[in-house]
């Protein structure tokens, strides 16, 4: 995900529960960081199914209709990120169109045929 969004030149941070050199902490996140960073992208299992009531601690009170969450999660449909989301009338996606976009790439690959 960073890979593309730094080739398509958007700026981002990454946010993980421990600190590290080049990333923030979910308890680092604040009101502007939410609204400067629109985008907001969930690459990791929480909300997957069977453990359905979790998800990633950031301030979702700050969410607002400029927001675009991004789930990789796709079972359930929608997660709780997604849920939460929605309450602050942010757009939300799962990550299903990427699975199938990954999947037919994987064909794609796998039965080339040589010359």
């Amino acid at each position: 995900v960073g890979f593309v969004l730094q080739k398509i030149g958007l700026d981002f941070i990454y946010v993980s529960r421990t600190p590290g050199e080049g990333q923030a902490t979910y308890d680092e996140l604040n009101q502007n960081a939410v609204q400067d960073f629109n985008l907001i992208v969930n690459t990791t299992p929480l909300g997957t199914f069977p453990d359905v009531e979790s998800c990633p601690e950031i301030p979702y009170q700050y969410l607002t209709p400029d927001n675009l969450l991004l789930d990789l999660v796709y079972n359930p449909e929608e997660t709780l990120f997604m849920k939460k989301g929605k309450e602050r009338g942010a757009m939300v996606a799962n990550g299903l169109e990427m699975l199938k976009a990954q999947a037919e790439k994987s064909w794609e690959i796998w039965n080339r045929r040589s010359s």
